[in-house]
């Protein structure tokens, strides 16, 4: 926690990958563990539209790790930083699943 003196009501040792501050007067529902975001550029939009692309523009995705205090299990969070969507969250086997499955995907172009 970045030497600070953690807040009363953290009780638990911080994963080895957050980054984010807790202060005492954090609001309960802001009491998480999160890791730095991984930001790149991408295509994102409803896809309702024929061609698909036609629905898509320019965004910044963000993908990071969170865990709620008192919680066992985290969660992979992918979001656009411009818009309030695409967003999607992932509980972490879901997300080892999900990777698997990209790749595989992204197997079938290397052929």
């Amino acid at each position: 926690m970045n030497g600070e003196e953690s807040p009363t009501w953290l009780d638990e040792q911080c994963p080895a990958w957050c980054a984010r501050p807790h202060r005492e007067d954090d609001h309960p529902e802001d009491r998480y563990h999160q890791s730095d975001p991984s930001i790149f550029p991408a295509v994102a939009g409803p896809g309702d539209q024929v061609p698909i692309t036609a629905s898509l523009s320019p965004t910044n995705l963000s993908i990071r790790v969170g865990r709620y205090v008192g919680e066992a299990s985290a969660w992979i969070a992918v979001e656009s930083l411009d818009e309030v969507q695409p967003r999607i969250v992932l509980a972490e086997p879901a997300a080892w699943n999900f990777c698997r499955h990209l790749e595989a995907q992204l197997g079938q172009l290397a052929h």
